[in-house]
């Protein structure tokens, strides 16, 4: 289970509230990952921490998940100091992953995939071009 101090449930809570009243409905982990200028790992993991503990509570539905506020006395039982720092390394995960996306979009939009596939099926094409076809045998011909 991850650390979560007061201030950090207390901000978390916070923006669950600002987003709910701009928008009309609960956010989202990722948008209220947005909304504070967080990394969405820590925002998810320390949303889930707070949902154990009855702080908010995090609504999984087919269509999507999102965040509510749940019993905000419960945030009195959290910690004042910090615990492990962690949050640079899901920030780095965070960039690393975006990084792998942009590359794998890279990829896919520049045609490179569709180049090498025909390019094999040429190979494949000279490959099998030494083969005779037969034609097919007319069945009402006299043998």
């Amino acid at each position: 289970m991850t650390n979560v101090t007061r201030n950090e449930g207390e901000l978390l809570a916070a923006g669950v509230r600002v987003f709910a009243h701009l928008n009309g409905r609960s956010p989202t982990p990722e948008e209220l990952a947005d909304l504070l200028e967080m990394s969405a790992s820590s925002v998810r993991l320390q949303v889930a921490t707070l949902s154990e503990l009855g702080a908010l509570t995090l609504v999984e539905s087919a269509f999507a998940n999102h965040v509510e506020l749940g019993d905000g006395q419960m945030m009195a039982t959290l910690p004042d100091t910090d615990g492990p720092a962690i949050s640079e390394d899901l920030r780095d995960f965070d960039r690393r992953k975006q990084e792998e996306s942009e590359k794998m979009s890279r990829l896919f939009s520049s045609g490179e995939p569709d180049e090498r596939k025909r390019k094999k099926l040429e190979e494949m094409d000279r490959g099998l071009g030494g083969f005779k076809r037969k034609p097919p045998r007319n069945p009402f011909e006299k043998d």
